[in-house]
């Protein structure tokens, strides 16, 4: 199979709404205000709406709903909430059906929150700019999949896809075969079309580049393959997948007990 065809919808999608353009122009600045975040969002009702719906979603586990914008932004945090800012804006261009992968579309928002949530938990003892800035990239980690879904489902390939996941046991490698292209490198592609910080793109860009990663990117690709090994689409925190995630962090003498106190904590928020 060619990728021209996922090249073809890339360059297809529509430009981020006005709303998510002002958020991303906050962020830019630094820090940005929680009201000024609130302000935008409540003037989109679309997005609130969406944002409401995802922060109200049971594996958040909160006793009580959240009504309002300002209690989501207060409890997410603003960088959670940019995550889901972006990945609600990309996945409203796309009907998102997971099959080829065998998950969910309640179980992709839940990884894509738990990588979010190691990272942040992982980095917000060690560098907290690091932390709000690899946040929501880690978010939208494996936002590529849903075109590969797209593109595997309408050439009939389900079936096949599937038992080469089984076959080979390495989802990237799968892809490559089907698509020629990875997860990563759609992802790169994508936050170039919508014009997102170029953290973004080159953090994609890198993230299954065998080269050598540049030095002012390599600690923030080196965290990133290290959630991704830790929690994926087919193991989320277990044994096996931890192990492997520690094996990196050690060779690459990333802080080994920040990263094992975040692994607990959101063991214990998940699966406890």
């Amino acid at each position: 199979m060619s990728y021209i065809p996922l090249i073809a919808r890339i360059d297809s999608l529509p430009p981020l709404p006005e709303s998510v353009v002002k958020i991303e122009t906050l962020f830019a600045k630094g820090d940005p205000d929680i009201e000024d975040i609130v302000k935008v969002i409540e003037k989109d009702p679309s997005l609130t709406a969406n944002i409401l719906s995802q922060v109200n979603a049971p594996y958040y586990g909160f006793s009580k709903s959240i009504i309002s914008i300002l209690q989501a932004v207060t409890l997410f945090g603003s960088s959670k909430i940019r995550s889901i800012v972006l990945a609600s804006s990309i996945k409203r261009t796309f009907d998102v059906d997971l099959s080829p992968y065998n998950i969910s579309t309640a179980e992709f928002a839940k990884i894509s929150a738990m990588q979010s949530e190691l990272i942040f938990q992982w980095y917000m003892s060690i560098d907290i700019d690091l932390a709000r800035n690899l946040t929501p990239i880690a978010f939208l980690m494996e936002t590529g999949k849903i075109l590969i879904s797209k593109e595997i489902i309408e050439t009939n390939k389900v079936e096949e896809f599937l038992s080469d996941i089984l076959k080979y046991k390495n989802i990237s490698y799968v892809e490559t075969i089907h698509t020629m292209m990875t997860t990563a490198q759609i992802n790169a592609l994508i936050f170039e079309h919508l014009n997102l910080n170029d953290t973004f793109y080159e953090c994609m860009k890198y993230l299954d580049n065998e080269v050598e990663i540049p030095s002012h990117m390599k600690e923030m690709v080196t965290a990133l393959q290290v959630v991704r090994l830790a929690i994926n689409m087919e193991e989320q925190l277990s044994e096996e997948s931890i192990n492997s995630a520690l094996v990196l962090v050690k060779k690459h003498s990333l802080n080994i007990d920040s990263f094992k106190r975040a692994v607990k904590r959101i063991q214990h928020k998940y699966f406890d």
